[in-house]
């Protein structure tokens, strides 16, 4: 089976002599649902950016065995802020619009968007603009978003943050629900617990510790090293 992310000794610097990504190593096979945690700064963003081709590091990097830019289609984003992927009339259109992009006529792509928006709870909220949401609503339509597209890779950047607790536990349950490959970058031990099937967790560009999400973000002394406790 084809990994459908593999990188090694990843490399990335804003500037010269400031590395925020130090040989990262990192591989994902379908089905899996890998969370990259980290303290702010730890370098997961710029992680996640990398995977997806939109910063140029150095080291060896594949999706699905391509290189980022030629998979990009298979991959499915959402952002930290859903404002950055919800801005047309109604979410029925945010979730629609890649649909048309990629050439697929109107009805059809609203048809396959009323299905992500069913399959995140919001099928009741399609023809509502996304400023009328709530915060916890808004992030599951940019969900949508993504998954209208049927993406064998789901990259999450943040997806709990400013949520309340019942938001995160019900994005949660939606997430769970999901038949793709994930991954998320954060630092909610509490989500990543219940989601992760495997946690990396990075501090100051490097890897820290890689492996079962119960033992790794159970042990205090590693979260306090990491800085997320």
């Amino acid at each position: 089976m084809t990994p459908v992310v593999e990188a090694e000794d990843l490399r990335f610097c804003f500037e010269p002599g400031r590395e925020v990504l130090r040989n990262v190593s990192l591989r994902v096979l379908a089905g899996e649902r890998v969370a990259i945690a980290g303290a702010n700064g730890a370098g997961k963003s710029t992680l996640l950016w990398c995977l997806l081709g939109l910063h140029r590091a150095e080291g060896c990097l594949r999706l699905f065995g391509l290189p980022p830019r030629q998979a990009r289609s298979r991959v499915g984003v959402v952002f930290q802020n859903p404002e950055d992927q919800l801005f047309m009339p109604t979410i029925l259109e945010d979730a629609a619009l890649p649909l048309i992009n990629r050439g697929m006529e109107r009805e059809q792509a609203c048809v396959r968007a009323r299905q992500a928006l069913a399959a995140v709870g919001l099928e009741s909220e399609a023809d509502r603009p996304a400023r009328r949401l709530s915060l916890g609503q808004r992030k599951r339509a940019a969900i949508a978003a993504a998954l209208a597209c049927d993406p064998e890779l789901l990259v999450l950047d943040e997806p709990t943050a400013e949520l309340d607790g019942r938001s995160v536990r019900l994005l949660a349950s939606v997430l769970e629900g999901l038949c793709v490959t994930m991954l998320i970058a954060g630092h909610d031990l509490a989500f990543m617990r219940r989601l992760a099937t495997r946690v990396v967790i990075l501090h100051e560009g490097a890897v820290l510790a890689e492996g079962d999400p119960g033992r790794l973000l159970s042990d205090e002394v590693l979260l306090r090293d990491a800085g997320l406790i």
